[in-house]
């Protein structure tokens, strides 16, 4: 047998495995690559790496550990990596080995994709590549996006494109495999929708962890841009809230949002505001504690429909927007004063107090993701 297509094992009573196996990694001897075997009479045969000689591994064993080892040559099965990265390094590679090997298939190992339980979506810049034309039409492309899929863990593959400028900010996605119909647990929330009608942010998990942890016992709370849920039902779920308004204009989400509750079983702490949030957001008037406006690059539309939504006791708005770094403290103290005018214009008589502004993520280069707690109370 060639030494290249075989590992060597160092056999041990299985009694002593544990020991044996902890001294290899701790000596860098372990081939991570290749899982142990099983051997006769209660034995474990744990693989060598290449770089070190057998007989000194199986000696230092019987110096260190007073424990007796034989040496087993074996064909090498590689196990699959652990790192998803390298499973998918390793799925592209070997396509373009065999069906374009005139090619270089790095842009095709994206270092970051979006997964929505069983679909995974790649980013956008892969069509932008000069070789996607080629990849895409090839005729065994098929077996190219069910390779990733598998790398990944999936059984769906799509590519994320840019939200459309339309009034559903819809989803683009292009499927190459499977079906884009998704249904997932997330913080012990179930999310169902269709993902290449509209979008869910998971690079928000922050915010939806910090909504969900706040106390809305007994609150009425309205989201203003419900989306498929993914802050409403936290704050049913997790944050305790007696009953949530959802105001949402596309009818993808809106079917999402019904399927979800009715999975969380929430739906009857749930009323769906079909349309413009303008005009649901007026047959509100007067009910909520607290108002979510979870709109980017910015909610402003929805203020002054919030703020009036706000019971005689006041409440809370949670106000998010797209702000240059550097702004922020000007657009906090702006918003205040923009949110002063609106209610000595209304005679409200609520004084207004910037609780917190919470820095989400980056959304572009020196843009953050922020979100405003604005308190407003008699």
């Amino acid at each position: 047998m060639n030494k290249r297509d075989a590992t060597v094992f160092l056999v041990v009573k299985s009694s002593c495995g544990e020991r044996v196996h902890e001294f290899l990694k701790q000596n860098a001897w372990l081939d991570r690559t290749v899982a142990p075997i099983e051997a006769a009479e209660r034995s474990v045969g744990f693989p060598v790496s290449d770089l070190v000689g057998e007989q000194e591994v199986a000696e230092a064993v019987a110096a260190t550990l007073g424990i007796d080892a034989e040496i087993v040559r074996q064909p090498t099965v590689r196990r699959p990596p652990v790192n998803p990265h390298e499973r998918l390094k390793a799925a592209v590679s070997s396509w373009f080995a065999s069906h374009l090997p005139q090619c270089n298939p790095e842009p095709f190992v994206p270092k970051k994709w979006e997964r929505l339980g069983e679909l995974a979506l790649l980013p956008y810049a892969l069509k932008e590549t000069g070789e996607w034309e080629e990849v895409s039409r090839h005729e065994h492309a098929s077996l190219l996006w069910k390779a990733v899929a598998a790398a990944l863990g999936v059984s769906s593959l799509g590519l994320q494109a840019p939200i459309a400028n339309d009034l559903y900010r819809s989803a683009q996605v292009c499927m190459l495999l499977g079906s884009p119909l998704v249904k997932f647990i997330d913080h012990g929330i179930t999310y169902t929708f269709d993902a290449s009608k509209v979008m869910f942010s998971s690079g928000n998990i922050t915010e939806r962890r910090r909504i969900a942890g706040m106390d809305m016992a007994e609150e009425v709370v309205i989201d203003a841009y419900a989306g498929v849920g993914y802050y409403t039902f936290p704050m049913l779920v997790h944050a305790g809230a007696k009953h949530v308004h959802a105001c949402e204009i596309n009818p993808a989400s809106i079917s999402g949002l019904e399927t979800g509750a009715e999975a969380n079983g929430i739906s009857h702490r749930l009323t769906l505001h079909p349309g413009d949030n303008v005009k649901t957001l007026a047959r509100l008037k007067g009910q909520a504690d607290r108002c979510h406006l979870g709109l980017l690059p910015s909610s402003e539309l929805a203020w002054e429909g919030c703020l009036m939504a706000l019971k005689p006791s006041g409440g809370v708005l949670h106000i998010h927007m797209n702000v240059e770094e550097e702004k922020i403290e000007r657009w906090v103290k702006a918003t205040v004063r923009r949110f002063e005018k609106l209610v000595a214009e209304h005679g409200l008589g609520f004084s207004i107090e910037a609780q917190h502004v919470e820095r989400v993520k980056w959304f572009a280069p020196r843009v953050r993701h922020v979100v405003l707690d604005l308190s407003l109370r008699p």
